[in-house]
């Protein structure tokens, strides 16, 4: 299972609407697998407090602004949330239990071919530059000169 569709099974868990084999099946992976009970409970957590800083905020023009200063609030009153400690120089390290949730295959494999053809296209710029220093630092010889046919004389105004 792809980790998007893993997404979206977890997210139609916490909504309630898988139908009761699948919920059921899902329950049982949550009890035989820890990993993947921390991401059900971690975006049960997610839409919980998602849902109780829109139960508090009345919809008018700042409500966007009224739902971050709720999400805040929840956050820095609930203790089993914690807010992003920049102490590494903003960076998480192999030891910060939130930098496994970063990994993200598909962005991994994106950012090798992204890669793999912008060193193509810098292999091509640089054959191209050679190629015009080239033919650009190279004067034609004399027998060059002399196949090019002279220009007509310019009409003369009267």
């Amino acid at each position: 299972m792809s980790a998007s569709d893993l997404e979206l099974l977890i997210d139609d868990y916490v909504d309630g609407s898988l139908d009761p084999a699948k919920r059921n099946l899902v329950e049982a992976r949550m009890k035989a697998d820890a990993e993947f009970r921390e991401k059900v409970e971690t975006a049960t957590q997610s839409i919980s407090m998602i849902r109780q800083a829109l139960s508090k905020v009345e919809p008018g023009r700042d409500f966007e602004e009224k739902v971050n200063s709720q999400i805040i609030s929840i956050t820095q009153s609930n203790q089993h949330l914690r807010p992003f400690n920049r102490g590494a120089g903003g960076q998480l390290t192999a030891g910060d239990p939130d930098a496994r949730l970063l990994h993200d295959p598909e962005a991994a494999r994106e950012k090798r071919r992204l890669m793999g053809i912008a060193a193509a296209a810098a292999v091509l710029f640089a054959i191209a530059a050679a190629a015009l220093v080239i033919l650009l630092s190279n004067p034609p010889s004399e027998k060059e000169k002399q196949d090019v046919p002279p220009k007509p004389p310019a009409a003369q105004h009267r």
